[in-house]
């Protein structure tokens, strides 16, 4: 199977080459044809399209004049320098992206940093995936697996006694033997197998499955499955309903999550924070509100310098 890095490396010549106002019909006609080949080639072109049109919005403006300078003007429009230009379209992405982030861009279901989506599979299995998540669904005759790629993903699983229902990390597996469960891949580069409901087997990749049961969550870290451990007053499941419940948890924690529904950056010192600790109730959507709400119950001041930017500082 082709890679993805080659898959985004094709599509970013493709991109190249048609931008090109001198290119043919034969051209436009390969083109189509290196779509049909492979489904992921199309989604790939419309991302790496999508990214190139979106530079305006992006912060780095040597970058943008970096691109600016790949096209040279002729009699009408623009041409691009195909050689210069695929070369530093992917030396953005790259840097921008990161290599380990190229398998997003084809996955078959991702959200965007605050959304969240709920998908119903083929078997009738339902998936919601959390903020900034992707993953890949690869279904067959005698297994059904979700490869989560990126983020977190809560699922209710449909029963198929012939068709073992599982979700992998590069950390491991959490294999249904009952229903609804979520997977998280933690920041640390751990993966966090929550239960809701009946059991679920985790495994590391260099260790032995543990069960975790309903109301217990696992970690799988450096190839091994640590013990199950209570969820405790928790709620895991909670943005599921759009919402973030904690219970005396540290501040820097819930900052982070905040984050990690808002485009731009929330900084802070954890160190500086250190001893301050939250309970509540807060909307994800309008991270706006729990932040203000944080601030006006708590000796800490929140700082807008523009709306990419905000900044949390004790008082």
């Amino acid at each position: 199977m082709t890679s993805t890095e080659q898959i985004v490396s094709e599509a970013a010549r493709w991109l190249a080459l048609l931008n090109d106002e001198d290119v043919s019909v034969i051209d436009r006609e390969a083109f189509e044809a290196w779509c049909e080949t492979d489904p992921r080639h199309r989604v790939a072109f419309e991302r790496m399209r999508s990214l190139w049109g979106s530079l305006d919005e992006l912060p780095a403006e040597p970058a943008r004049l970096a691109l600016n300078q790949a096209f040279v003007p002729r009699k009408s429009g623009y041409a691009v320098r195909g050689g210069q230009a695929l070369a530093l379209l992917g030396v953005l992405v790259i840097g921008w992206l990161g290599i380990e982030q190229l398998p997003v861009w084809t996955a078959d279901q991702r959200t965007s940093v605050g959304e969240r989506r709920q998908v119903v599979l083929a078997d009738g299995s339902q998936v919601q995936l959390n903020s900034n998540s992707a993953l890949d669904v690869k279904f067959d005759g005698r297994q059904r697996v979700i490869e989560l790629l990126k983020g977190e993903m809560w699922v209710e699983v449909a029963k198929d006694a012939q068709r073992p229902f599982m979700v992998r990390t590069d950390q491991g597996t959490a294999t249904a033997l009952g229903t609804r469960f979520l997977v998280q891949r933690a920041v640390d580069g751990s993966t966090v197998v929550t239960v809701i409901e009946s059991t679920v087997a985790a495994k590391g990749n260099d260790s032995e499955a543990v069960k975790v049961t309903a109301g217990q969550r696992a970690i799988l870290k450096q190839g091994r499955a640590q013990p199950a451990q209570p969820v405790g007053n928790s709620d895991p499941a909670a943005w599921t309903r759009g919402l973030l419940t904690v219970d005396d948890r540290p501040l820097s924690e819930v900052l982070q999550t905040l984050a990690s529904y808002r485009h731009g950056v929330v900084h802070f010192d954890p160190q500086a924070l250190q001893g301050m600790r939250v309970s509540g109730v807060f909307k994800l959507d309008d991270s706006d509100a729990a932040l203000a709400t944080l601030a006006d119950n708590l000796p800490i001041k929140v700082e807008y310098f523009t709306d990419l930017m905000v900044v949390v500082k004790p008082i």
